[in-house]
């Protein structure tokens, strides 16, 4: 994944940064990364954006965390679960009135 954030933040593709950096200089940003400046991840920078943002608005509710604004790749889910999940949302929901 390194690669594809390196890549990304210098503008080109993985082949192009493949083609024209040697293993030195790969390693050279590596060794930045992970002891003196992290490479910008922009997905985690907006989850702890939007967590902050809702933490006012939580209430006694589980807050949110820069986790959960994350996308991740799920399994399609079958119908059963996808009724269950509604259930939750749906008792989340009566709970927060009653609060």
């Amino acid at each position: 994944m390194f690669l594809f954030r390196l890549a990304m933040n210098l503008g080109m593709t993985v082949e192009q940064l493949s083609k024209t950096m040697s293993s030195e200089e790969l390693s050279e940003w590596i060794a930045l990364d992970l002891y003196h400046e992290p490479l910008p991840q922009p997905w985690q920078q907006t989850g702890v954006l939007a967590s902050a943002v809702l933490a006012p608005h939580c209430g006694k509710a589980k807050r949110a965390e820069p986790k959960d604004f994350v996308p991740t790749k799920r399994l399609p889910q079958t119908q059963a679960e996808m009724l269950q999940q509604l259930q939750k949302l749906k008792s989340l929901k009566q709970q927060q009135k009653r609060s």
